[in-house]
């Protein structure tokens, strides 16, 4: 979009589209019952498309497994981190995107109502907070849309994807590496949660709880602002061992702990100069994680970008006060931390060009779901479904 201080736009688009698209599209559809099946989907069944994509890479991350497990309310085309190319546009939104067909483009999952009335999305860079785009609200958010809507192409997982007024989308450099534009969005809530929100800067101690799809990315932000020193907790099982590999190979030092009430005491001595100037949780520690605000320095953050189920613990207050720190929740990420990402990995000295990559085309989808959900599927945190395969 043109200006993402906001995302208002006129109620109506222009129906003639410019480009062209086949008469059939294969889409891997993910079912309630947590299965997944390859269709044939007719986009003639569109009613308000404004534009579409020919998929290149829809990257997996931990929403679309819990959202599987959990049991989707329809069938679904899922897949939510979004790379391809415009090859199909209406006037409208060529203008209001500021792209063209043959464009290359990620795509933001929330799909906001852009309405005058909306608090979110009137505010410069809220819009992903819009009721209707929120996960525990709407769910009008791209990989959460059901067949029956429309086209029903409205996920990553198939070869073309409906793109509606609502979609807010980032132009890709056309000679940016496919493995690493996967990478754009994940790398962007990092970027915000890392060095936006956290603060880390140049000469920054840095702490990342858990070396997942975000833990990883949070390294590679770490690096990118230039941190001192950069520490992962994992477990001592053989997907976070070999994901602790690849958080060590990218620059940083690594602790095994599989006892999460022991989080702070695996972080180190307590202490201006053993602290750390930014913990980021990526897992949901919840109380072991709030004890880890023992080990901030003056001014430090603990970030929290996980969900998880353990109960709250006692937070030591004077701690917090006398080191003017603080704990943040953090959600998605802005649209500059998208435009930082961007221009980052088209540097490719992010580190996540060393991350190896697990691809699948769309009928390897539903084995890729099950593997993933009973822990024998790949370990690498970087799995990219390609419709082309």
């Amino acid at each position: 979009m043109k200006d993402h201080g906001s995302v208002l736009m006129s109620p109506g688009t222009d129906a003639m589209l410019t480009g062209s698209l086949p008469d059939a599209v294969r889409a891997a559809v993910s079912l309630p019952d947590s299965t997944t099946t390859v269709q044939v989907v007719d986009p003639g069944l569109a009613t308000s498309a404004a534009g579409w994509l020919k998929v290149e890479s829809s990257a997996l991350c931990g929403t679309d497994l819990d959202l599987y497990q959990q049991g989707l309310g329809h069938p679904t085309v899922m897949g939510h981190h979004v790379v391809g190319e415009i090859v199909s546009i209406t006037p409208v939104m060529q203008w209001s995107w500021d792209v063209e067909v043959g464009d290359r483009v990620a795509l933001e999952e929330y799909l906001p109502c852009g309405q005058a009335s909306c608090a979110a999305c009137r505010q410069p860079d809220v819009y992903r907070f819009c009721p209707d785009a929120d996960l525990w609200g709407g769910q009008r958010r791209v990989g959460m849309l059901g067949l029956h809507e429309g086209s029903g192409l409205h996920g990553g997982n198939a070869e073309y994807m409906e793109l509606s007024a609502r979609t807010v989308l980032h132009k890709l450099p056309r000679d940016l590496d496919s493995n690493l534009a996967a990478w754009t969005q994940p790398f962007a809530n990092a970027v915000d949660w890392v060095i936006n929100i956290g603060g880390a800067t140049t000469g920054s101690r840095v702490a990342i709880i858990g070396p997942g799809y975000h833990g990883i990315a949070a390294v590679a932000a770490a690096r990118a602002a230039g941190a001192a020193e950069i520490v992962v907790l994992g477990r001592n099982s053989r997907t976070s061992r070999d994901r602790l590999e690849i958080a060590e190979a990218m620059g940083a030092s690594i602790v095994v702990n599989d006892d999460a009430a022991s989080t702070s005491a695996a972080l180190g001595g307590n202490g201006e100069a053993s602290g750390f100037d930014v913990i980021v949780d990526t897992v949901g520690l919840g109380g072991p994680a709030l004890q880890a605000t023992e080990h901030l320095r003056k001014l430090g953050r603990l970030v929290l970008a996980g969900l998880g189920d353990t109960p709250v613990a006692e937070v030591n207050l004077k701690t917090l006060v006398r080191g003017a720190s603080g704990i943040v929740g953090v959600r998605g990420r802005s649209p500059q931390a998208i435009t930082r990402s961007i221009e980052l990995l088209a540097a490719g000295t992010t580190g996540l060009e060393h991350v190896p990559s697990v691809e699948v085309g769309l009928d390897g989808v539903d084995e890729l779901f099950r593997t993933l959900l009973d822990r024998s599927g790949p370990s690498s945190p970087h799995v990219v479904v390609r419709p082309s395969l």
